[in-house]
């Protein structure tokens, strides 16, 4: 029997929260997509082998840029939805302060387009990225409503590592970087968009005893 169960009480959110909450989904949507779609139809540019901001250095690339900009808006708008789902405590502030950083490392990424404050910008993005995974371990902690989101929390993580390993390998090397590179948004792309879904179905943050 789920929290919103046991207490008799309806998780239904107001409009507003909703909206904040989708922009979560929305961003990460709006920003693989058009990284995509404008690499493929961006003459001579490699997608398995190139990186994502080096669209911000072809023809057009203020696209890119407006991209990553947006993008770190959704995601600022999502954290303000995200810090009304959880409880006050030390480690929802820290969700919430990593949180903010990957919006700020991804509209400095569209600000500075080259090094070497851009991959300082990335190294924000990711680390705060997976810190928020693994931090969100403690929120899922003693929760029925969350059952196996504390394992898939980690081995997104853990995976993401992994994949941004590889892309440093093939990127020293001329290898498949680009490939590797948006393999490497993927986990935490799914992990947020499953997150959110589960919010907006009723679940709460709220740390409760098991059943």
């Amino acid at each position: 029997m789920s929290t919103h169960q046991l207490t008799g009480k309806s998780n239904k959110k107001p409009i507003s929260q909703v909206l904040l909450l989708n922009c979560g989904i929305a961003g990460s949507l709006v920003f693989i997509t058009t990284y995509l779609l404008f690499g493929f139809t961006t003459p001579h540019f490699d997608t398995l082998r190139d990186t994502i901001s080096s669209l911000e250095l072809v023809k057009n690339g203020w696209l890119q840029q407006a991209n990553f900009i947006l993008f770190g808006i959704f995601i600022i708008f999502f954290t303000i939805g995200l810090s009304k789902e959880l409880i006050k405590s030390y480690n929802a502030i820290l969700i919430i302060i990593f949180q903010f950083c990957v919006a700020l490392g991804l509209i400095g990424d569209g600000i500075f387009v080259y090094e070497p404050m851009h991959t300082t910008c990335d190294i924000i993005t990711f680390n705060s990225g997976l810190l928020v995974m693994l931090l969100f371990t403690w929120q899922f902690y003693k929760n029925s409503d969350w059952k196996g989101w504390i394992v898939y929390s980690i081995f997104s993580a853990l995976l993401m590592m992994a994949l941004l390993a590889a892309f440093g390998i093939a990127n020293k090397n001329h290898g498949l970087a680009g490939l590797y590179e948006r393999l490497a948004v993927l986990p935490r792309s799914i992990w947020s968009i499953l997150l959110i879904s589960k919010l907006l179905q009723g679940r709460t943050l709220k740390k409760t005893a098991s059943n």
